[in-house]
């Protein structure tokens, strides 16, 4: 039964505190309750739902009690009594009644943890400390971080960035894991195999200098060149998709979800720059036959997927070229067939910029140079900082965060953000 408070009936109001101490404030004695438990995390009791029968009498079982439930009901009956009542006014003057809300939880945080310390150290001293996952979660972190300046700074058709990086990763060789998406094309360019690479360098170049402007760590070319295609071609696809569907067609995301470069499509960053040109003679101009081209993607490790996906854009202004040179190989047509069939559904279909995003990072994440980093891994990878963190209900540890500015409160536990009231 719930509690009770006040005088007795029938007592006289001019009685002292203690007859009040003593009035009825019962508590129906708990008979038969069934199934008790103590819930560790909420540190109350529950019973039973059922009701129980005491001899003749089906009694229903008790609701449960908190210790925030108690404290309330105890507050607002002794402040009931001091208002309604003129024989008691005065009687809690000067007195601190308990908040029925049991505090600002919150400000008792502030009062008692510890202060938050976050202090740098250096790549040197950190990464021998944390883990792998970690790093690439920074790494994502300044990826996400560089994602609106690279979008805001597009000025050219995706075709254009892609070739800029297949003539840059045009040069591997999976024999021996050398050259590659190394950044090299920037002292290449007065070849005249990348005479039609020169307007999108201009365009990375750019895009470069405005990323470089706001992070602590500057981005390589090798991974500027390789990333740009991948954001600028989600663009046009985006935007082809709403010309088709209209503005306010909300299932993009979850049809295109394979181009998304944190999901269906996880863009790797992490590509050292060369300090000099790659070799002469790796790149085919712009006389090239279909067996040379062909050739030539076999020597970087790649198939008839990626070069027919390639075809379109192997020569500037001259889209036509590369699929002409493609289908006279056998193997190539019947690709090209199967690629010319995804179109058949228009814009709206993710078929086809789906295959271009997945055949352009087959290129992208393997041909580089000693090979994809990503699968022995970069113990001391590019993008990520490092700082000791204590206090503030953190576990002392080393953490990882990307490497801009402001982005040190993301090495704290989501946890731990919020005890303190950071969330």
């Amino acid at each position: 039964a719930p509690f009770v408070f006040g005088p007795a009936p029938n007592s006289n109001p001019q009685s002292s505190m203690a007859s009040l101490v003593g009035a009825t404030c019962t508590v129906a004695p708990v008979r038969g309750v069934r199934g008790s438990r103590v819930s560790q995390t909420r540190n109350t009791v529950t019973r039973a739902a059922s009701a129980h029968t005491d001899g003749d009498t089906t009694v229903p079982a008790s609701p449960a009690v908190t210790r925030r439930a108690a404290l309330s009901a105890v507050t607002a009956s002794v402040a009931s009594i001091a208002l309604a009542s003129p024989a008691f006014a005065g009687i809690f003057d000067g007195l601190s009644l308990p908040d029925a809300v049991a505090g600002d939880v919150k400000a008792k945080r502030v009062i008692n943890l510890p202060k938050l310390e976050v202090d740098p150290i250096s790549a040197e001293e950190g990464y021998p400390l944390t883990n792998g996952g970690d790093k690439g979660k920074a790494q994502q972190q300044y990826l996400k971080f560089i994602e609106p300046i690279i979008n805001d700074a597009i000025d050219l058709p995706f075709g254009e960035y892609m070739r800029l990086a297949l003539h840059d990763s045009g040069s591997f060789n999976v024999v021996g894991k050398k050259n590659g998406a190394n950044g090299s094309i920037r002292f290449e360019l007065g070849r005249p195999e990348n005479a039609g690479v020169k307007e999108a360098f201009a365009s990375i170049e750019k895009i470069k200098a405005k990323i470089d402007k706001v992070v602590t760590q500057p981005i390589s070319y090798a991974d500027c060149i390789a990333i740009v295609p991948h954001f600028a071609a989600r663009l046009a696809f985006k935007k082809d998709y709403f010309e088709e569907m209209g503005p306010d067609d909300p299932n993009f995301e979850f049809l295109f979800v394979g181009t998304n470069p944190y999901l269906g499509a996880k863009i790797r960053v992490g590509r050292r720059d060369a300090t000099e040109a790659d070799p002469e003679g790796l790149i085919p101009g712009d006389g090239a036959t279909s067996e040379e081209l062909t050739t030539w993607f076999k020597r970087m490790g790649l198939g008839p997927n990626q070069l027919c996906m390639f075809a379109p854009f192997l020569y500037k202004d001259d889209s036509q070229k590369g699929l002409d040179l493609a289908s006279q190989d056998g193997v190539n047509r019947a690709v090209l067939d199967q690629y010319a069939s995804q179109r058949k559904l228009g814009k709206r279909a993710p078929g086809p910029a789906v295959t271009i995003i997945k055949n352009f990072k087959v290129m992208t994440d393997n041909c580089i140079p000693g090979g994809n980093p990503y699968v022995g891994g970069d113990r001391n990878p590019p993008y990520v900082e490092y700082a000791r963190i204590r206090g503030g209900g953190e576990i002392p540890r080393v953490t990882t965060f990307g490497a801009y500015p402001g982005s040190a409160d993301l090495g704290s536990s989501k946890f731990a953000q919020k005890v303190r009231g950071d969330r």
